[in-house]
């Protein structure tokens, strides 16, 4: 298993995922918007990959990773790298923000 292509994926997908996550922020609570990021804003990241990187798609494929294994690669590294700032934010926001 090559994990520096699954990695580079993940790194060409960020952008997409993290600004559909800030976006929804501006109109959802901070739960809501951690719970965005792990799940639809990786689908909305793989589908701007998708259009607007689709050629891409051919460096993968010539190394054996199918779109099915990106994706799944995709939420494993979001969850790895996301969840520790989730779990920060979390008591964060207990510790100095429990009364409001």
């Amino acid at each position: 298993m090559n994990i520096r292509a699954h990695w580079q994926f993940y790194k060409d997908c960020f952008p997409f995922i993290y600004s559909f996550a800030l976006v929804c922020l501006a109109f959802v609570d901070a739960l809501t918007g951690l719970f965005i990021l792990f799940t639809v804003a990786n689908g909305i990241g793989f589908l701007a990959f998708s259009s607007l990187k689709s050629q891409e798609f051919y460096f993968y494929y010539n190394l054996g990773i199918s779109k099915l294994k990106l994706l799944l690669s995709l939420v494993i590294i979001n969850a790895i790298v996301g969840l520790p700032f989730a779990v920060i934010f979390i008591i964060f926001k207990q510790l100095f923000f429990a009364n409001a």
